[in-house]
């Protein structure tokens, strides 16, 4: 359970901001649209070859579309080879180096593979986006969303009290946030495992 909530706070923000974006590019490519059509029936059958097959295929025909890379390195974590799943999110962030969330689990991802420096050094990116679209007035709606992956890239990051008092200011602000309480106890090897498991 608290995989899917951490995941969704991470990709939270990734599906609002991205949304019209993929819509032009599918309007480019009939041949994009059914690959990741194909991809996404086979993601939720868990055919996670046939998958990778078809995310493949819309990459050949599209480059430049960022979300497919964000699906690819999803399927990659669940098949446990982390090295792919950054190397695709790399990508992600060189389509859009705006994304916060490719950079909050480009830093995940190389803590797990234990390249502890290379992984601060994408938290410390992830969080000055977090404060950039924060204090940004035209993602107002976004920024409970922004705050609580931010708080989240500080336990990340080793900056576990901060994190966790960002987290209580946003459960008092907002009692209706129940899942917060379970991100309130996790370490940060706790949030790494829960993210990366299957």
């Amino acid at each position: 359970m608290i995989k899917y909530v951490l995941q969704i706070l991470i990709w939270t923000s990734l599906v609002q901001i991205s949304c019209t974006r993929q819509e032009q590019n599918a309007a480019d490519s009939p041949y994009f649209i059914e690959f990741n059509r194909k991809a996404t029936e086979f993601i939720s059958a868990q055919n996670f070859d046939s998958a990778l097959h078809y995310l493949d295929r819309a990459i050949e025909v599209d480059s430049t579309n960022y979300l497919v890379y964000g699906n690819k390195c999803s399927i990659l974590c669940s098949q446990k080879n982390f090295k792919g799943a950054l190397l695709a999110t790399q990508k992600q962030i060189e389509l859009k180096p705006d994304l916060a969330e490719a950079w909050t689990f480009a830093g995940i991802l190389s803590d797990k593979l234990e390249d502890t420096a290379t992984a601060i050094r994408y938290y410390k990116k992830c969080i000055e986006l977090f404060d950039e679209r924060i204090g940004n007035p035209e993602m107002r709606q976004f920024s409970e969303a922004n705050k609580m992956n931010r708080a989240v890239s500080l336990i990340l990051i080793g900056r576990e009290e901060i994190g966790r008092n960002e987290l209580r200011k946003l459960r008092e602000a907002h009692p209706e946030f129940k899942f917060s309480d379970n991100l309130l106890i996790l370490s940060k090897e706790e949030y790494i495992d829960q993210l990366l498991s299957n």
